[in-house]
């Protein structure tokens, strides 16, 4: 929910900000595309940096959710296989727990001692497990966590990808303003009361 209220907002910044009467401005074409807009701008490498920069993140993201993917095969076939696991339609939470416990059976029974009734599984086989070994058990918990943690990885990539189209539309904005201006001239001031003289820049649009 929070990267979605990121995109609208940045998408309505980028669409009040870079109005443009002949078309998609400079900095939509950016947030739309990062590189784009500085492409249209004039400003090549800038917005090469930007295209080269999508292309790893994309690149990385695709890479950690099939490496995620994989790992989430692996630990399901892994448990099928060393704990009698049926796969389908199971949850998160119960893969976790497979993981914890050696057995459903040990499982419901600390839930019991504890009073909590809706943790329960039913007493049927789709919830039945019992590993062979303990060890083959901590290997499940390997291969799960594996899939959780380049899961995640996938998730922070997916805000760097965002930031990447937030930051280009910034860059085109800027861009777009400086080729605005005018001209430019730094004048002095002298304040006689403080004695202190400063300089004035002055930029017409």
């Amino acid at each position: 929910m929070g990267t979605k209220k990121i995109i609208i907002f940045s998408l309505l910044f980028a669409l009040a900000a870079g109005q443009d009467n002949g078309g998609l401005s400079p900095v939509v074409k950016s947030f739309l595309f990062p590189g784009w807009g500085e492409y249209v701008l004039e400003k090549q490498n800038r917005g090469r940096k930007f295209i080269f920069t999508e292309t790893m993140l994309w690149t990385t993201f695709a890479g950690a959710l099939i490496v995620s993917n994989k790992y989430t095969d692996l630990f399901q076939a892994y448990a099928a296989e060393h704990a009698g696991v049926e796969t389908g339609g199971k949850d998160r939470l119960f893969w976790v727990d497979v993981g914890n416990y050696n057995s459903m059976i040990e499982h419901n029974n600390e839930h019991l001692r504890f009073r909590e009734y809706d943790a329960l599984y039913p007493l049927d086989g789709d919830w039945d497990w019992t590993w062979s070994s303990t060890a083959k058990r901590k290997q499940y918990r390997d291969y799960r966590v594996a899939s959780d943690t380049w899961l995640l990885g996938a998730k922070f990539i997916a805000g760097g990808i965002v930031i990447n189209h937030i930051v280009s539309a910034i860059d085109a904005l800027y861009l777009q303003r400086i080729a605005q201006v005018e001209d430019v001239s730094v004048s002095p001031v002298f304040n006689p009361a403080s004695g202190l003289a400063v300089l004035v820049l002055t930029l017409e649009f």
